[in-house]
């Protein structure tokens, strides 16, 4: 099935290559840099949970991702849009126990990876010489990274995260402004919502209150939401037209 399966995005992803050849003047390639910013809304929110002897507080903190885009312009206002982008969230764990609260407390963090194939469709609308806001909404092809885990600063907090599945899919959302240059290229800021279809790991945690003797959780199956500011910049298309020449 992986086999199968990844024989397809390479099938597809020569097609696009290839197909893009003969119409090179209308491709741009680019490169993306953003933030997966902790907001209290999308599902991003705070988890708590509370055991016998113990609570722990699972958030999301500050992630990132980038990658390398490729732009096909198939109208002045619609554009499809593919790649493969890096991404990384970034978790943080607080404990405590529930009879010696102000003593017995710890800390700890863990980041899951993952590797995404977006292909999205865009609409822009013109706001001025050059400068465009830009609609888009897509898919995402998501492969997940292998498990993890992680001990608290005062090995109270035991934690193990392991893959809910190794494919997964996610519908993206953006919403930005662009700035277009024949001579500079093409610059983009613009905010992302993510929502993947279905959770992407199963975080199982324990709570060592006395000793070896620990609180149990039950699994959590993270949703792997976010809110992203994306930054992205596209090569000139004189300079990808150039290039073809040569």
């Amino acid at each position: 099935m992986k086999i199968k399966t990844l024989t397809l995005i390479l099938t597809i992803i020569t097609t696009i290559s290839y197909g893009q050849k003969g119409n090179v003047k209308n491709s741009q390639v680019g490169f993306l840099l953003g933030s997966l910013v902790p907001v209290d809304f999308f599902g991003i929110s705070a988890i708590e949970l509370s055991a016998n002897n113990s609570n722990i507080k699972l958030e999301n903190t500050l992630g990132y991702n980038f990658g390398m885009v490729l732009k096909t312009d198939l109208t002045r206002k619609f554009s499809l849009e593919s790649g493969i982008i890096f991404y990384q969230r970034n978790f943080e764990l607080t404990g405590s126990s529930s009879n010696q609260s102000s003593i017995l407390r710890d800390t700890s963090s863990f980041s899951y990876i993952s590797y995404g194939f977006p292909i999205k469709s865009i609409v822009y609308v013109q706001l001025g010489n050059n400068f465009y806001m830009r609609n888009s909404i897509g898919f995402n092809l998501d492969f997940y990274a292998s498990a993890v885990a992680s001990k608290g600063e005062n090995f109270r907090i035991d934690h193990y995260s392991e893959r809910a599945r190794w494919i997964n899919g996610s519908v993206s959302g953006n919403l930005g402004v662009e700035k277009r240059d024949d001579k500079f290229g093409t610059f983009y800021i613009g905010a992302e919502v993510n929502i993947p279809i279905s959770s992407i790991a199963v975080t199982r945690l324990k709570f060592y209150y006395d000793g070896a003797i620990y609180d149990n959780y039950e699994p959590i199956f993270l949703r792997g939401n976010y809110f992203g500011i994306k930054l992205k910049y596209y090569l000139p298309v004189n300079m990808e037209s150039k290039k073809v020449d040569d």
